[in-house]
């Protein structure tokens, strides 16, 4: 899902009248929801609103983090992908309430946080604003769906390695990878996962597919705070990323082992 020329401009031209009063570095953040019908099967997508609600209101009541945190979320299921919460001071920003339906169109959000987080990007140069790696977290619990195709009983059909959807999106995210130094994370929640081909495809590294017991869903995001609290009090570097490892003691989330 790629925006015209006309609504990027209209987005970096509000992105740059925030971003021009704002403070010290950014760590520009987005979140890529599953919100596919297998969410709703064992409650999960009601486990994923609390956990971004923890979320939020953690990072609201840090000043801190105020300051550097720039975060957006993209949600894809019911066959389409949808901008839920674009950059915009976090004081400002409010939820929705998602629902779990349809099929899950992974590779078609993926292009829509890339496009957004080129815009970060270039809105943070143009005003001279310090930003750390740009960050993509992609949440799952199931396999990916073609964006658009449907079978003869108007179900989403499974996304192959071969298909052209996704050979593109993957060009696309290793070249954004190499240009923007992004850090993505790929976290399978549940069981339902067997094959972690996909995650492993669009993680910056090996380490960072991680899996995730649906049980832990709001931990997660509890992890997830202290993990950007750490990284906007820190020196902005090509280096720095989200660091689960040292903030998950209760062991919250685990590598993919394949």
């Amino acid at each position: 899902m790629r925006r015209s020329l006309a609504e990027k401009y209209e987005n970096k031209m509000r992105q740059a009248d925030r971003i021009g009063g704002s403070r010290g570095a950014k760590v520009p953040v987005v979140i890529l929801v599953d919100t596919s019908g297998s969410m709703g099967e064992t409650d999960n997508i009601n486990k994923l609103n609390e956990g971004l609600d923890v979320y939020f209101k953690q990072m609201k009541a840090d000043p801190t983090v105020q300051d550097h945190i720039d975060i957006a979320i993209i949600s894809f299921g019911y066959n389409e992908v949808e901008l839920a919460v674009n950059f915009a001071h976090i004081k400002d920003q409010r939820l929705p309430i998602f629902a779990a339906g349809g099929g899950t169109p992974m590779c078609e959000a993926i292009t829509l946080g890339l496009d957004i987080l080129e815009d970060q990007i270039e809105v943070y140069s143009e005003q001279g604003v310090p930003f750390h790696p740009p960050h993509m977290i992609i949440m799952t619990d199931g396999m990916p769906s073609l964006s658009g195709i449907y079978d003869s009983q108007n179900r989403a059909i499974e996304l192959k390695p071969t298909d052209d959807e996704f050979i593109r999106t993957h060009a696309a995210f290793r070249n954004f990878m190499e240009n923007y130094n992004l850090v993505s994370i790929t976290i399978g929640v549940g069981e339902a996962i067997k094959n972690p081909f996909f995650l492993q495809k669009f993680a910056s590294k090996p380490e960072n597919v991680l899996k995730l017991d649906d049980r832990n869903i709001v931990e997660f995001f509890k992890l997830l705070s202290k993990s950007t609290s750490v990284l906007s009090r820190s020196v902005p570097s090509s280096r720095n990323s989200l660091d689960f490892e040292k903030a998950d003691s209760r062991g919250v989330v685990s590598e993919w082992k394949s």
